[in-house]
């Protein structure tokens, strides 16, 4: 039977997968704005060349992609924004259902494939489509979420099969009987601190990134094991001093990777956006209200 681990809440997994794996955590800081460029971006080494040009295409564009993965034969998407897509050498059929959810204008939340090339697309929240041999336990726990209407955020498989689904803001993590112990583990310490996790992602030898997520600010911190080439690590972690928000991490069959980030003036950005949002909907409220005030007084 699957474990799952609430925020507080754990249960035990038996697994010895990454036995001796080393962790280091990235604290908590707050935003530093360092330059006056506003850039959402990515960083980039032993990915398809296509996928990379999209990368930079979208950075220009100050689009910020949600997701990128890599299926084993070499294809790839990345999902922007609400329904939008870019892919290379995906399968047929999941290419046609991206294509459907894009003209219906659904929220395409993740997608994400195994090693053997079965996939999975999480749309509107909790909705999902199956590659025909998706693993069933994984299927069966999908199945379940829908049912609580949980929101489905992240799917990702480690190279030997086991799975990890985070659901609820990444305030849930479901997993398969047999997923890694030191994975469990973290994931435990960092729900205890009342942080989220936002994504997780493995190599093909098995080690893994995870980056976590403040509720109460937004701002990000990762986690990572041994076997995380020095290269991606360093730029990871100088992203993160530098005050850059974590957005998602994936890698290639080959042990390419692409990193997906915000830049602090692109998060200010962002939250002065919000802020006005919050302030127009404040005003057309307290329109409204004297609307129907002086319409009282009419009629009275």
């Amino acid at each position: 039977m699957p474990n799952i681990l609430l925020l507080g809440k754990f249960r035990k997994s038996t697994s010895n997968f990454f036995v001796g794996a080393s962790i280091a955590i990235g604290i908590l800081s707050p935003i530093v704005f360092t330059s006056s460029q506003s850039l959402a971006d990515s960083s980039q080494i032993g990915i398809p060349t296509a996928a990379a040009t999209k990368l930079k295409t979208l950075a220009n564009q100050g689009i910020t992609p949600k997701t990128i993965a890599f299926a084993p034969n070499g294809g790839w998407i990345i999902l922007n924004g609400s329904n939008g897509y870019n892919s290379e050498n995906i399968p047929q059929q999941a290419t046609k259902l991206l294509s459907t959810l894009n003209q219906q204008h659904s929220t395409i939340n993740t997608i994400a494939f195994t090693r053997s090339g079965e996939w999975v697309i999480i749309y509107n929240g909790n909705g999902y489509y199956l590659s025909t041999n998706f693993p069933k336990d994984a299927a069966n726990e999908l199945k379940t979420l829908n049912q609580k209407k949980s929101t489905i955020n992240t799917v990702a498989f480690t190279p030997n099969g086991q799975w990890i689904i985070l659901s609820n803001g990444g305030q849930t993590a479901n997993f398969s009987t047999n997923f890694p112990k030191d994975i469990v583990n973290e994931i435990k310490a960092i729900y205890k601190t009342g942080r989220y996790i936002k994504t997780i992602a493995f190599t093909p030898n098995g080690a893994w990134v995870i980056f976590i997520v403040n509720p109460y600010n937004g701002s990000t911190a990762y986690a990572y094991s041994t076997g995380i080439s020095q290269l991606a690590t360093s730029t990871i972690v100088n992203n993160y001093k530098a005050g850059y928000r974590l957005i998602n991490i994936a890698f290639t069959p080959s042990n390419g990777w692409a990193l997906l980030y915000v830049s602090p003036q692109e998060i200010q950005l962002q939250e002065e956006e919000a802020k006005l949002i919050l302030r127009l909907e404040k005003e057309n409220i307290q329109l409204q209200e004297k609307g129907s005030r002086d319409a009282a007084s009419l009629i009275n």
